[in-house]
């Protein structure tokens, strides 16, 4: 039997039995009669809830009806999105530690890119500290040049996905490419954290708040390619909304 012909039949017989069941049982107090019969009714509704979902027109139309709007926001569905840790928040005197991407098509994953860095500069005790990357972790790794040119050859010229990343990973990653005598990246950007803060105004709008309140996950991890991926599941919710 198919589950969709199972659910029809269970909904109508809670139907009947809310119907009929006041009458079956003279025994019963006349509370006891109405919560029985809205037990079934609560019932009955389950089951026709989950017929629908069986249904699989019903859910082809539901799948158009989140890709169209996903379309009509213009937002794009292939992209890389991109993260980095560092030694501090000043572009200027401060590094880039970890570089991380994970190249999207069509709202799937389909590659990712995770590089430590060894900066030349002493590691903070809060980098350890947020992130968990350790002075031996960076030692004998590609230094900023070298990773960087890797990190731009997996973008390519992707359009390029981050939290914050106007005002933080792009101004830091040119820092440091012009600082490596490299040609700065000149990348279509898109940043979720003006998107965000349209669809949630007044709210905290931190990686970490909005994996939490979108049900992807209860923790940042502060890795680069972890924080990436977070980052494009955290856009490809945004677009639904």
């Amino acid at each position: 039997m198919k589950k969709r012909t199972l659910w029809t039949i269970l909904a109508v017989l809670f139907v009947i039995t809310a119907i009929i069941g006041p009458f079956a049982d003279h025994t019963k107090s006349f509370g006891d009669i109405i919560i029985g019969i809205i037990g079934c009714l609560l019932l009955a509704t389950l089951f026709w809830w989950l017929r629908s979902r069986a249904d699989p027109e019903a859910r082809f139309h539901l799948r158009k009806r989140k890709a169209s709007a996903g379309r009509k926001n213009g937002l794009p569905d292939s992209y890389t999105s991109i993260d980095i840790e560092t030694t501090g928040l000043n572009t200027q005197s401060d590094r880039i530690v970890e570089l991380g991407a994970v190249r999207i098509r069509d709202g799937k994953a389909s590659g990712s890119f995770s590089q430590l860095v060894n900066p030349g500069v002493p590691l903070p005790a809060k980098t350890t500290e947020i992130t968990g990357i350790t002075a031996g972790d960076i030692l004998g790794q590609p230094d900023t040049a070298t990773a960087l040119k890797a990190f731009f050859a997996f973008c390519d010229d992707d359009i390029l996905l981050g939290h914050n990343i106007k005002r933080f990973d792009m101004p830091m990653i040119r820092a440091e490419a012009a600082r490596a005598g490299l040609p700065e990246p000149d990348n279509t950007i898109i940043d979720t954290l003006p998107i965000a803060q349209t669809l949630f105004p007044g709210q905290r709008n931190r990686v970490v708040d909005l994996i939490q309140r979108l049900d992807i996950a209860q923790v940042e991890t502060h890795r680069a390619t972890d924080d990436a991926m977070q980052t494009a599941e955290i856009y490809e919710r945004l677009k639904l909304m």
